[in-house]
């Protein structure tokens, strides 16, 4: 395949985004923060949020079947699982 007809598709989309007001972060997907509606910076950053928020629920789901809410069973059960989760990355 010719080097053109990988960078061409490349520029174009670049080139689209930066005409609408983006920044090449948000519309190549790269981007952080501050990306808008519509763009793959935002997709990714709300794909993020969403799996945050999925671990979240599924930690506190596993800590309530050992202790009820806020006590220091639980707390010390949610510290654990932050702990060992934060050692994974």
């Amino acid at each position: 395949m010719h080097l053109s007809a990988l960078i061409l598709p490349l520029i174009i989309l670049l080139l689209a985004g930066c005409a609408a007001g983006y920044s090449p972060e948000c519309v190549t997907g790269t981007g952080t923060k501050d990306c808008a509606t519509g763009t793959l910076g935002h997709q990714q950053l709300t794909q993020e949020r969403e799996g945050e928020e999925t671990v979240a629920s599924i930690d506190d789901a596993r800590c309530r079947a050992f202790a009820t809410s806020g006590s220091s069973e639980y707390l010390a059960c949610r510290q654990r699982v932050a702990k060992s989760r934060n050692a994974g990355r």
